[in-house]
């Protein structure tokens, strides 16, 4: 179903906010944002469902570059990765940095825009900076009729575009997606170096003595290994060892970090590695954190445990401690492994399939209502500027993990203890466990703004 969908493409020179514009469609962290240009080095895509429903495929190509680019010794690979993107593409985003103003590179890539003019939409991102938004006029000279100022960054303009996109994303497009249609469950395997997110791969590999082949990434990418266990496929992502910034001055450790990053993105499920020796580092925290920016269902497990060292009591000293230092993942399990003998590594695998399913799942529009309904009746939602908030209703608006719009008189934002607490109150009245829930606020028609 995916080829009947239509393809917007977001396309612009390096560095001006298409991977913040893409996260901002998204609604979720994919791409990787830097302020080093060609960060985005490949096309990657995702399918996006607006809040009717309806569907497209959404499509973040790498910097388009011209000329001898000292910055990328992928200038080429990039280039020709986003003119393929184009040919197929229904309607095209062409990001400038009004910042910035028109470059030389701004006016070569409309030059080779111009056939497709009429499905093009010229966004002059990052009118937020200064002196910015004097700019927008200058862009007419690039030559395409529609032109939208906007933030990617802080979200100004973005309703417009949502509007627009609106547009041209048929009624067709709503699908349910069955759970099968989702393919193989993707795991990465994340930590610090030294770990052992290895020997787990190891483990669970040769375990299960059904490798079906090792799929080989870039230079930058990690190897991907497929196995099945039962009547279920999984993908493990393996990943370079995440160290801290102050760490990693050589490039390549620099781009394993890249790696690492990437290959989370691509995950569902992040298997984060803690060394039960070491207890909770605050770089753990770090690694913890990328899953959880990046929106992924995860598990935490305590790497080198070995019960014969260990008392009955330390299992809960451990794990008050990891609740306590990585308290913004309160929803992922606790599991105590040894990857070297294979102690506990067969609850996996349970484990994983039990969170992806909710974290795949799509929920009833009125079980979703009455979990809402009997947590304003436990507990009102705090008042906005002296008038009280109402929630009129809810729905899903996706998968992946379950996001959910929440409609009311207003969308100023929730205080945190009580966002937290609805965040808890859906996760229990759903049976969710490891999976992440975002919240999305909307004012009903008509309503404040």
């Amino acid at each position: 179903m995916t080829s009947d969908l239509k393809k917007i493409v977001i396309v612009g020179r390096p560095n001006v906010g298409k991977s913040t514009l893409f996260n901002r469609l998204a609604g979720k962290r994919r791409a990787l944002t830097h302020d080093m240009p060609g960060m985005t080095r490949d096309r990657l895509s995702d399918i996006i469902t607006l809040d009717n429903g309806r569907r497209y495929e959404l499509t973040d190509t790498g910097g388009l570059e011209y000329g001898d680019s000292p910055m990328s010794a992928f200038a080429g690979e990039i280039r020709d990765q986003a003119r393929r993107a184009l040919e197929t593409a229904d309607f095209i985003l062409f990001v400038v940095d009004g910042a910035a103003g028109i470059l030389t590179e701004d006016r070569d890539i409309a030059q080779e825009l111009r056939p497709a003019s009429g499905r093009t939409l010229l966004l002059v991102n990052k009118v937020d900076r200064r002196d910015a938004e004097a700019n927008v006029p200058e862009f007419y000279e690039l030559g395409f009729e529609r032109m939208l100022p906007l933030s990617a960054e802080h979200g100004e303009g973005i309703d417009e575009l949502f509007d627009i996109i609106g547009e041209i994303v048929p009624p067709e497009s709503i699908e349910e997606v069955g759970e099968d249609d989702y393919g193989p469950i993707r795991i990465a395997i994340i930590g610090r170096p030294n770990v052992g997110k290895s020997s787990l791969l190891n483990r669970l590999a040769d375990e299960e003595r059904a490798v079906v082949s090792p799929i080989s990434g870039t230079t930058r990418d990690a190897i991907d290994t497929q196995i099945e266990r039962g009547s279920r496929k999984y993908l493990i992502i393996d990943t370079a060892g995440i160290r801290r910034k102050g760490k990693t001055h050589d490039e390549a450790e620099k781009l394993s970090v890249i790696s690492a990053r990437k290959a989370i993105e691509r995950c569902e499920i992040a298997l984060v590695m803690i060394d039960a020796n070491d207890g909770v580092t605050g770089q753990d925290a770090t690694v913890a954190g990328y899953a959880e920016d990046a929106g992924k269902a995860a598990m935490l497990l305590v790497n080198k445990w070995d019960a014969s060292a260990h008392e009955q009591d330390d299992y809960k000293k451990v794990e008050e401690e990891i609740r306590f230092k990585l308290k913004f993942l309160p929803y992922a399990p606790v599991e105590f492994i040894s990857a070297k003998t294979g102690r506990r590594v067969e609850k996996i695998f349970p484990r994983i399939d039990e969170i992806v399913d909710g974290y795949r799942k799509r929920f009833p529009t009125s079980q979703l209502n009455q979990i809402l309904e009997r947590a304003i009746a436990a507990h009102q939602p705090p008042s906005v500027k002296g008038k009280p908030r109402r929630f009129y209703y809810t729905t899903q608006l996706k998968t992946q993990p379950t996001t959910i719009a929440l409609f009311s008189n207003t969308d100023d934002t929730l205080h945190f203890s009580y966002r937290r607490f609805l965040e808890n109150q859906f996760r229990d009245g759903l049976g969710l466990v490891g999976c992440p829930i975002h919240l999305v606020l909307r004012a009903r028609k008509g309503m404040k703004k």
